[in-house]
């Protein structure tokens, strides 16, 4: 204060040669000035301390939706619980944000504590807890982003508001500034003026440091608030984007891994359906060999040429270790169906849809008809028939691009899943004959894909039908029994 009132006072005496009256105007004209610029860097960096903790509260709400997606991404992928100190270890930062919350949104406690009540749920529940916490927390973070916008607005509008009183104040005094030395004009209109572009720079996001002009520009201090304010603020902004990079990238890190993991799932369905070929050739071969087996134990009965005997004896053997061969490969190529367990229809279609999307052509679109109701299905059979289905009719629309329909509703005690798409459709020949294994009509097929599909169906006691879509394309209807 001491400083800035003997600069106050030599300008006065400096002004005071030219005319009395328009000097001591002129000096008091720059003093409010200067007051108010103080006054705008002043509340400018208070505006700033609630948005600095406001931005540290949104980390820790994103740090915690973060922790979520991966105990449940852990939790598909290896198809067991989260432990109860992990999920703890999230109660606990959702509880430092309640304790320390005054830069929240009114309504963000009551979503905190809600979420804290979901992952306090029940062991047999923590799914569906997670799930339900991480669908708060989305939209709390929703919520808060769009009340950051709203007060980094109104921060900006505050500081244009401010940077148009202190043009029209200066406006006001034309003719007082005439008479103001050149010197003092200089310093300090070049200074507001920089000051003006500063603050404009702060409501673009653009936080370049000033430096004064000289040793006696009166609005150093300013200008070194000024630079305080802009590198915090830089450094919170350039957190917040480095982690909302990093949680976009674990995302995009955890669809790919379970991606890679349906395609394993996939190559294992492939092996199956090859495995129950083989069987089914296993039967057909079995009851042949049999006959042939027991014809020549007959002829080496009936035979008196002991060398003769023996020749019979080692084909006997032979067919045999034959039998004993084909009745390994019907013993391998056996299917145990998935136990069906309550899924909701609408969940677990969206799922698959969602993330088989992060793979389409841009010219591909997708279109989804699901009923949100829960019965007991087969989760893992219906989401690899999901797979292959979307997997056929994006492969008929590739190079052209198209339109793909999911329709999953619950017809009685029955749940039905139709898959079209506006491509060539099936071959002629395949609807008339039905689905076959090693039968296909694309140069790099190998005829296993809907062979695959039927055999996960009728497995699961279900009915697959394929048609016609309204389109023209491609349609594959699935029902299932689905009780409550």
């Amino acid at each position: 204060m001491e400083t800035a009132a003997n600069r106050n006072g030599g300008i006065r005496r400096a002004l005071l040669r030219p005319y009395r009256v328009a000097t001591v105007l002129a000096a008091v004209a720059l003093l409010l000035s200067l007051g108010f610029l103080a006054y705008t860097a002043w509340t400018s960096t208070n505006r700033l301390v609630p948005l600095e903790r406001h931005i540290g509260h949104l980390a820790g709400l994103q740090q915690s939706s973060m922790d979520i997606q991966e105990l449940l991404i852990r939790h598909f992928r290896e198809n067991s619980a989260p432990e109860p100190a992990e999920v703890e270890k999230v109660a606990r930062r959702l509880q430092a944000l309640l304790d320390d919350h005054g830069a929240l949104h009114d309504d963000t406690p009551g979503h905190i504590r809600q979420a804290m009540a979901f992952l306090a749920a029940p062991q047999g529940n923590i799914r569906e807890g997670l799930l339900a916490a991480l669908t708060v927390l989305r939209r709390t973070l929703k919520q808060e982003n769009e009340l950051q916008r709203v007060v980094v607005a109104q921060a900006r509008r505050s500081a244009e508001l401010e940077l148009a009183v202190a043009s029209i104040s200066l406006l006001l005094l034309p003719a007082i500034a005439m008479f103001v030395l050149a010197y003092g004009r200089r310093h300090s209109f070049r200074s507001l003026g920089r000051l003006s572009q500063l603050l404009e720079n702060v409501g673009n996001l653009e936080f370049r440091a000033a430096t004064p002009d000289d040793a006696g520009d009166p609005l150093a201090p300013i200008y070194e608030r000024y630079n305080e304010m802009a590198q915090k603020l830089r450094q919170a902004v350039d957190e917040a984007d480095q982690r909302e990079a990093t949680l976009e990238r674990q995302v995009r890190m955890a669809s790919e891994t379970l991606l890679r993991q349906q395609a394993e799932l996939e190559n294992g369905a492939r092996l199956a359906a090859v495995g129950e070929f083989a069987a089914r050739m296993a039967h057909e071969l079995r009851n042949p060999i049999s006959g042939i087996s027991l014809a020549l134990h007959n002829m080496q009965r009936e035979l008196d040429d002991e060398d003769m005997r023996d020749r019979v004896s080692l084909i006997v053997s032979e067919l045999e270790r034959v039998t004993a061969l084909l009745n390994g490969l019907l013993e391998r190529g056996r299917f145990a169906p998935e136990d069906p367990v309550p899924v909701n229809l609408r969940q677990l279609a969206g799922d698959v849809v969602r993330l088989f999307g992060y793979q389409l052509d841009d010219r591909i679109a997708i279109f989804t008809d699901l009923e949100d109701t829960t019965c007991s299905l087969p989760r893992d059979t219906l989401r690899q028939v999901l797979v292959n289905l979307l997997r056929n009719a994006s492969e008929a629309l590739a190079g052209t691009g198209g339109t793909i329909r999911v329709a999953m509703h619950r017809e009685n005690n029955r749940a039905r899943l139709c898959v079209s798409d506006d491509g060539p459709g099936f071959p002629r020949a395949m609807l008339e004959r039905g689905i076959r294994p090693f039968h296909s009509e694309k140069e790099t097929g190998t005829g296993l894909g809907m062979s695959i599909v039927q055999r996960l169906v009728n497995a699961a006691g279900g009915d697959i039908e394929i048609g016609t879509s309204p389109e023209g394309g491609a349609m594959t209807t699935i029902t299932m029994t689905c009780p409550d």
